[in-house]
């Protein structure tokens, strides 16, 4: 599995903005989930925030096959693909949501995947 995975998704900022596109990194080795407003910015380096995924729990939407959450440290963020074999498929150039369980499963310990309902 490759070290970083990055690309598209859109991500719930609050009930004013709502969902929000932004560009993906998931660092494999160092566990992070970061986040830029464009691809353009994180080539500049300009990184809008991360989610740390040691102890996370990721939730998948079984209404909203496009939809899963990542909770960590109380706080839950909400991301969504375009299509839900953009975050699901091992096929696909960002294949955020396999890579995400290869991460904690990897080296984190008390991987915890829950369905929402």
């Amino acid at each position: 599995m490759a070290s970083f995975v990055e690309g598209p998704l859109s991500k719930w900022t609050n009930v004013m903005k709502g969902w929000q596109y932004r560009w993906f990194v998931l660092d494999y080795n160092a566990g992070l989930l970061s986040y830029y407003t464009s691809k353009d910015k994180m080539m500049r380096g300009s990184r809008r925030g991360c989610v740390r995924l040691r102890g996370a729990v990721i939730g998948i939407d079984d209404e909203d096959d496009s939809t899963f959450t990542i909770t960590v440290d109380q706080k839950t963020f909400h991301f969504q693909g375009e299509l839900k074999e953009e975050i699901f498929s091992l096929h696909s150039p960002n294949c955020f949501f396999p890579c995400l369980l290869g991460c904690l499963l990897n080296d984190l310990v008390g991987l915890q995947l829950i369905l929402h309902e």
